[in-house]
């Protein structure tokens, strides 16, 4: 049941990050902002949500988790809900840089109780599953802001979907609170994770220091800041790409948007869970293989889709980019948990995305509007930029393939001496 809340959470999360962009084109115009400015926006609610995520991750590795999840929900639904009262760009800025103090607290503790749910073997699929809530949301709040937009007007989708997130706040408020580490020991020892916790997990630079000798964890921070950036490129500029290439309504960009990012991560993040879990069984380098070989086939693709003037070709070649870039997202997830113990898992994850929304999605909105605004084309922004980081994910991917059995076994070796 607490799992089924926190899936439904993580859809409003992402409902309530994708409801810009779609309704852009219509804000945009009331508010006369250039690409720069709009690009702003969506960099300002990054921006924050990054410096907050590690505070908060932190925070996460020793509150109660669920209460953390509560209050963040709270925040940012309340942000969003005041975005469509908004009467300028300051006002708007201000709104969407709260929405990500609210939105930053959640991934850390949700990850971390979610690790303490299932089983390690089964934590490929499950964070898959978990994967496809993150486009579920995308894909609604792509369709629906678009819609309301073009029927209501932007404001009202704004307050459509913040106000649900007050109801789910109260609901994992009252839901069950697993115990940390349940399933990272052969018996489940809760003394030994506790003897851990004293450990392993003492102030920001004791956790800095020893995540810093885990090799295999910078190949992530490094993958998921090139991805990270194309994901929040994606997000953000896609359903005005479409508005403006292919001259089409609000609603029906989000609709072909929300469509295409839903279809493709849907099947790609399953098929991708599955198919690395299936792996890891075979070999230790299992995950990290099915990461690296999704990066280097959606960089091709997705550099063939931009350069297609076709509707009906963009669309088929842009589920095969998706399907290929979402293929990773439950792997590098699980390869987080693989080769950190427990009690430091928050505080990892809170690391990894304060540095991956800082150097990636939180400046690409920008960067690509700056560049679109210089070059007079938004197409041509997103052509020089997504298929590069695509490939560049993939190469770094490839050092992990030599790491990742190393720091696997050692994080098993301290799970151990701990228990002793």
């Amino acid at each position: 049941m607490t799992f089924a809340i926190l899936i439904t959470i993580n859809i409003l999360n992402y409902m309530d990050r994708t409801i810009l962009p779609a309704v852009l084109p219509h804000l945009g115009k009331d508010f006369g902002l250039n690409n720069t400015e709009e690009g702003l926006l969506g960099s300002s609610f990054l921006l924050v949500y990054g410096l907050a995520t590690l505070p908060l991750g932190m925070w996460a590795d020793k509150g109660i988790r669920k209460n953390i999840v509560g209050i963040c929900v709270g925040v940012w639904s309340v942000a969003t809900t005041l975005a469509g009262f908004t009467q300028n760009f300051m006002q708007l800025l201000l709104t969407r840089s709260v929405l990500g103090i609210g939105e930053a607290g959640y991934a850390p503790a949700s990850l971390s109780m979610i690790g303490d749910f299932f089983p390690k073997e089964q934590r490929g699929r499950i964070l898959s599953y978990w994967s496809v809530s993150n486009v579920i949301g995308t894909a609604l709040g792509l369709v629906i802001g678009g819609i309301v937009a073009d029927t209501l007007g932007w404001r009202w989708a704004f307050y459509i979907v913040g106000l649900p997130g007050l109801i789910a706040a109260f609901l994992i408020w009252r839901a069950h609170e697993p115990r940390r580490g349940a399933f990272d020991t052969a018996d489940g020892d809760e003394h030994a994770l506790q003897a851990g916790h004293g450990s392993l997990g003492g102030d920001i630079w004791g956790t800095a220091r020893k995540l810093i000798r885990i090799r295999t964890y910078w190949v992530l921070v490094a993958a998921f800041i090139f991805s990270f950036f194309i994901v929040g490129a994606a997000q953000f500029w896609i359903p005005k790409f479409i508005v403006g290439h292919f001259h089409l309504t609000a609603a029906q960009a989000g609709i072909i948007s929300g469509g295409v990012l839903a279809g493709g991560s849907i099947v790609g993040t399953i098929f991708g869970g599955w198919l690395a879990d299936y792996l890891q069984q075979r070999m230790p380098q299992g995950r990290m293989l099915v990461s690296t070989i999704s990066f280097l086939l959606g960089a091709p693709l997705t550099l063939l889709a931009l350069s297609l003037s076709n509707l009906t070709a963009f669309i088929a070649v842009f589920v095969l980019a998706i399907i290929c870039l979402s293929m990773c997202l439950g792997p590098l997830n699980a390869i987080i948990q693989d080769i950190i113990v427990p009690e430091m898992r928050a505080t990892g994850i809170g690391l990894v995305l304060l540095l991956a929304h800082l150097l990636g999605d939180a400046a690409s909105p920008l960067i690509i509007g700056m560049i679109a605004d210089a070059s007079h084309s938004l197409g041509f922004a997103l052509l020089i930029t997504a298929p590069t980081c695509l490939l560049l994910a993939g190469i770094i991917c490839l050092f992990g393939l030599r790491t990742v059995a190393l720091d696997m076994r050692a994080m098993q070796a301290q799970l151990h001496q701990a228990q002793d």
